[in-house]
């Protein structure tokens, strides 16, 4: 179990009151067996190619990936040992991790929750908190782009399972642009970050991105490093098209970080734009 939780804490106990007696599925096998191929020092790119290769799924999108506007190859990449190569093995974790998630999470369109709109909105997270990572904390760029990608990754099940309950807080959320984690905390006990951390629990995903993810709305954590200031910068972003949050991250970042409002308006257009390619195929 994760050290950050308190004790007493069953995360697998919590989750099926959280999503009234659901059974988490399983984290997909093949995706974590080629995650610890990833992770091997003794792996090749053959080897990685090859474990890559018993999933077809996952090889179709991590080459549609590697030939996107997000790495802007010289010439197509044709074969995974190539789009290993370009993407490097730091992001292929985060990639191939995404994916696997993304398996695992519902699906349904509910009226405050539309899945299209939640993957872009994760992909521009991810993008944009990579960006904002080599500036800020340019060593831990992957762990940024993973945990922003997967920083709302309870909301498809809380929208799915929790519908009664959750529909009125997703729609002031869309409406009025407020913490969402506040938001819930006013009626429900629990908010999403936290349910986030019990599904990382249960799918034994790294805790590093777990904790992330799980303080990714906690300003009492600002001054922690594991907190990942990108991490938290681009949580201000909302799915609704209308009021995205994009100018309100703008502002917080020009006047928190030493990063000026010309340098962040050049890192968000081509970002926003990566993200549609991401989210088209990692999902």
């Amino acid at each position: 179990m994760f050290s950050f939780f308190k004790r007493n804490v069953d995360p697998k106990a919590k989750l099926q009151e959280i999503l009234k007696g659901y059974e988490l599925p399983s984290f997909p096998a093949l995706v974590m067996q080629i995650l610890q191929k990833i992770r091997s020092p003794y792996s090749s790119a053959a080897d990685i190619a090859d474990s890559l290769s018993l999933d077809p799924g996952l090889s179709v999108r991590l080459l549609g990936i590697a030939n996107s506007a997000a790495f802007s190859p010289v010439k197509r990449v044709e074969n995974l040992t190539q789009a290993i190569a370009l993407v490097g093995l730091s992001q292929l974790e985060s990639l191939v991790l995404g994916v696997g998630v993304a398996k695992g999470i519902p699906k349904l369109e509910c009226h405050w929750h539309d899945p299209a709109e939640f993957w872009l909105t994760a992909a521009r997270r991810a993008i944009l908190a990579g960006e904002l990572a080599r500036i800020l904390c340019p060593s831990r760029e992957s762990e940024c782009f993973t945990a922003a990608f997967l920083q709302d990754m309870a909301l498809p099940f809380l929208a799915d399972h929790r519908s009664h309950e959750y529909d009125p807080i997703l729609k002031e959320w869309h409406l009025e642009g407020r913490d969402l984690a506040q938001l819930e905390r006013k009626t429900l006990d629990w908010d999403h970050a936290e349910v986030a951390s019990w599904i990382c629990s249960e799918w034994e995903l790294p805790e590093n991105i777990a904790l992330a993810i799980r303080n990714h709305h906690d300003p009492s954590t600002d001054e922690d490093p594991e907190t990942l200031a990108p991490v938290r910068i681009v949580s201000i972003l909302r799915e609704n098209q209308a009021n995205d949050g994009l100018e309100e991250m703008i502002e917080h970042v020009t006047s928190v970080y030493p990063i000026t409002e010309s340098k962040m308006r050049m890192i968000v257009e081509p970002s926003l734009e990566k993200a549609k390619d991401l989210a088209r195929i990692i999902v």
